[in-house]
């Protein structure tokens, strides 16, 4: 349980970006933008370093808009399995529209996948950290 510092703002705007990424391919129905916000998400599960959107937000906006809120201590399992579990889904609806395979169907779960991704960033509430805190919860009996 490898603890990190996190900008709170910084993960809410990366998740808003990804979210604004995938709505888009959804409404021009794109399949390689699904592929590439998909590759991205996952890019910056490896490490936050990695996250392109996370870092231009810390590095240049709260810059600009001197904000001086300071980072918060997470667990990085837990940012490391959404954002794996998130391009893990993306990538999953990316293969049945590659493929032609219920094309529409891969549409709407796109689209549930982005309302997700919203909920996470807007609400706070993320399926995805609720899934880690049971398996590990389950793991660690």
């Amino acid at each position: 349980m490898q603890q990190c510092l996190i900008h709170d703002n910084s993960l809410r705007f990366s998740r808003a970006t990804y979210g604004v990424l995938t709505l888009i391919a959804i409404l021009i129905h794109n399949q390689w933008l699904v592929l590439a916000v998909s590759f991205l998400i996952i890019l910056g599960a490896l490490s936050i370093k990695l996250n392109i959107p996370y870092q231009f937000h810390a590095l240049v906006i709260k810059k600009m808009l001197h904000d001086k809120s300071g980072p918060i201590s997470k667990d990085q399992g837990e940012i490391n399995f959404v954002a794996g579990m998130t391009g893990a889904l993306l990538f999953v609806g990316f293969l049945f529209l590659y493929f032609g395979k219920f094309v529409n169907l891969a549409w709407i779960y796109i689209l549930v996948v982005d309302f997700l991704i919203f909920l996470a960033c807007f609400v706070g509430f993320c399926v995805a950290t609720l899934m880690y805190v049971f398996l590990k919860k389950i793991f660690n009996k």
